[in-house]
């Protein structure tokens, strides 16, 4: 999915170019504007931050704004290879390793789907461990986590760095040092621990949370606690379920290019990293119709309204007492 080795787009082929530049274009700016609204959001309604929960929605929001951004700074998306120009000496080759290879690019695209893994298991703690919540994920705890799940993505992707350097005034891909099987085992070991892993785990979390969550009375007066554990819960689970359906093409596609089974740089393949792209600004729209707390809290921001305009305890409640 990282690498495309096909050559300038020429004659027809141009069409299909000039249309995946707009539809990049359009993402960037999108990931970009939607998830920064959202940071925004959270930054001016501090007592939201104080929940882990909206650390780690905040840490993806970030991660998919700077996604929109590493679309713009990377040839081949908005700008064409050719018409990018390439740094001279030591910034070529930073230049070549992190942006011309798509190692930040789609590093960001693994770091969220760790981020919605963490987010799943955050909610199963908060559900039926409350007890042990506090400890496992106060803001200190998720801050590392995210730290970790950064530095763990820059780490497995790191044989990006031996694939691509500065010849001249190009960036050229050349044979990576560890030859063919070496290649290989960086591909799947990449795309099981960044992907494949987490994605069972998000499901596997997830599905345990729906078959086991412990019913009140609608008489009870945890019973609105209740529906707000609920709303977030759906919340989350259907922004795992978007970027699972916009990964997973892309990422096996991916895996199986080594082998020869699929190629990069198809038709198909671009269509699909599109689709990978566009989960980047798709996750503010999630928040805003299936929650209605977090809805009320854009209507706020957008119309330059004080937190709290619209009336009734907007903070999100983080944990239940799954015992009384």
């Amino acid at each position: 999915m990282e690498k495309n080795t096909s050559p300038p787009p020429t004659g027809s082929a141009d069409h299909e170019s000039v249309a995946l530049q707009v539809a990049f274009s359009l993402i960037a700016s999108a990931s970009f504007f939607f998830n920064l609204l959202f940071c925004v959001m959270l930054l001016r309604n501090h007592a939201m931050l104080k929940k882990s929960h909206n650390v780690l929605l905040f840490s993806l929001a970030v991660v998919d704004m700077l996604t929109g951004v590493f679309i713009v700074a990377t040839p081949g998306y908005v700008i064409h290879k050719s018409s990018y120009p390439v740094p001279h000496g030591a910034e070529g080759e930073v230049f070549c390793r992190l942006l011309h290879n798509r190692y930040l690019l789609f590093a960001m695209g693994k770091v969220s789907i760790l981020l919605i893994a963490c987010l799943a298991i955050e909610r199963w703690f908060c559900v039926f461990k409350p007890m042990k919540y506090e400890k496992h994920f106060s803001r200190k705890r998720v801050v590392i986590y995210v730290a970790a799940m950064l530095i763990v993505t820059c780490v497995l992707s790191m044989n990006k760095f031996f694939e691509v350097r500065l010849s001249g005034e190009k960036c050229v891909t050349k044979d990576a040092p560890y030859g063919k099987e070496g290649t290989r085992a960086f591909i799947i070991s990449y795309s099981v621990v960044t992907f494949y892993i987490p994605c069972f785990l998000t499901w596997f979390t997830f599905a345990d949370i729906a078959l086991n969550l412990p019913a009140t009375p609608k008489e009870s007066a945890h019973e609105t606690e209740r529906k707000i554990q609920r709303a977030l819960l759906r919340m989350c689970a259907i922004a795992a379920i978007a970027l699972t359906v916009c990964g997973f093409p892309a990422q096996t596609i991916y895996i199986l290019s080594p082998f020869g089974i699929t190629k990069i740089g198809s038709s198909l393949h671009k269509g699909f990293n599109v689709l990978v792209l566009f989960n980047s600004c798709m996750n503010p729209f999630i928040y805003y119709f299936s929650n209605q707390e977090y809805r009320k809290r854009f209507k706020e921001l957008i119309a330059c309204k004080k937190p709290g305009y619209y009336g009734g305890d907007m903070e999100l409640e983080t944990q239940v007492s799954v015992g009384e």
